[in-house]
């Protein structure tokens, strides 16, 4: 079989925002490789998950041959969360399949097995192809090489499409469903068939600077904001603070992005109710009300093209037997999502529709 180089195959990548590599290995991030001196640990650790990352070639091999470095979480109580790799052929679903080996590490940092795992295709379609690799969304997983049929032709793959950025909590992240194109950013932008980048980082979207600039300086067409529920989870902001945050937060995309339509989405409705609040901090209502006088301030402003959902449009009291836990939506949650989110938003005539 021919290997492809690692170099390259660092240009296969989409859903990320930066590449680690080294002469080994090359793995996908969906942080910038220049902030993680100053970035907490929680947010390297989910942002090294590579939730939404796939791989996007043209080959016309009937091989595929993928050595990796893979650790999957592993939560209690979250055995379901899945260790396959989704591959589609020519945009259309055609296997979902786990590589052999890999490591799983607990809460805490404990790890247990070899991070050493191979994934191999041998019955791919005759003919050229456009292939996506989806990786594990909820590990993480650097290529330390890649092979195809000696005689086999490849090219990459890019996608022009309409490119929405999603960024969020674990609830935009949604390791709970799946694969990374059944996640509701996935199942809406694969309804609208956009492109899209799944920003959401687990229990650390705080409306900060850095996940700001990543939006301001990614190519976008839209992009989406669901912001709120790592705020309420541990009072982390009083009702100034929180504001003043979701309006920088938009001041510094809107440096780069001027004109592109933007979303903002407030909390779902959690078991614990509207009214509730953690630590002192803003309820869920009060949320969602400051959200929506966010956006009102930046339209009486001028800016036409930021836009208001509530949460609660997207799973609401009458889903709550969709979060297992009281605020996770499990797969079918994810699904009801992502379609009344390309209802309300990636509809043809809404207000982040491909133009």
């Amino acid at each position: 079989m021919q290997s492809i180089s690692l170099k390259d195959v660092a240009t296969l990548f989409d859903g990320h925002a930066s590449c680690l590599t080294g002469a080994d290995r090359v793995q996908p991030l969906r942080y910038r490789i220049a902030d993680a001196p100053f970035l907490d640990a929680g947010v390297k650790l989910v942002g090294s998950f590579a939730g939404g990352v796939r791989l996007r070639l043209k080959t016309d091999s009937r091989t595929l041959r993928l050595d990796v470095a893979q650790v999957q979480a592993h939560v209690p109580g979250r055995e379901w969360w899945s260790t396959d790799y989704e591959i589609l052929i020519d945009g259309k679903p055609w296997r979902n399949v786990s590589a052999v080996g890999g490591a799983r590490v607990a809460q805490g940092g404990a790890m247990t097995g070899d991070p050493q795992a191979v994934l191999t295709l041998e019955d791919l379609p005759p003919g050229e192809k456009q292939m996506e690799l989806w990786l594990p969304h909820a590990a993480t997983t650097a290529v330390t090489g890649m092979q195809i049929d000696d005689a086999a032709h490849w090219e990459p793959w890019p996608d022009m499409r309409w490119r929405v950025l999603f960024h969020g909590s674990s609830i935009t992240q949604a390791v709970d469903a799946n694969a990374g194109t059944l996640t509701w950013p996935g199942v809406a932008a694969t309804k609208a068939n956009v492109s899209h980048v799944n920003l959401g980082w687990g229990g650390s979207c705080l409306i900060s600077g850095f996940a700001a600039r990543i939006l301001r300086d990614e190519p976008a067409d839209a992009i989406v904001l669901e912001l709120g529920a790592n705020v309420w989870e541990n009072g982390l902001l009083k009702e100034r603070t929180f504001t003043d945050s979701t309006q920088s937060m938009l001041s510094i995309i809107r440096e780069k992005h001027a004109d592109t339509p933007i979303a903002v989405v407030s909390p779902i409705t959690f078991k614990r109710g509207d009214e509730a609040s953690n630590d002192g901090g803003i309820s869920i209502g009060r949320m969602r009300e400051l959200l929506e006088a966010v956006v009102a301030a930046r339209v009486a402003g001028g800016d036409g093209n930021v836009h208001y959902l509530s949460g609660a449009l997207l799973s609401g009291p009458e889903d709550l037997d969709d979060l297992p836990d009281g605020v996770h939506p499990d797969a079918k949650g994810n699904r009801k999502m992502g379609e009344r989110f390309f209802d309300h938003m990636l509809a043809p005539g809404k207000p982040l529709a491909s133009r």
